[in-house]
């Protein structure tokens, strides 16, 4: 996979380092599972939300078509 140039405020997949709460869905994320963090608003998403399958497949599309597509 190719590296792109990343910035601070990028939404990422993190390891919870403490018990939380899914934005959208309102399940708990416990500290140890995978999420996605925005940090913009410092907001996390359990993988199973809809927020967390959209950045999914953009950071798929991302690392397959490049950065400009």
């Amino acid at each position: 996979m190719r590296n792109f140039q990343r910035y601070k405020q990028d939404p990422r997949i993190i390891t919870a380092r403490f018990n939380s709460t899914c934005q959208e869905t309102g399940k708990a994320i416990e500290k140890g599972q995978d999420c996605v963090y925005y940090p913009y608003n410092k907001t996390v998403f359990h993988m199973d939300s809809k927020q967390a399958s959209e950045f999914l497949s953009w950071q798929e599309d991302v690392y397959v078509l490049g950065n400009n597509y």
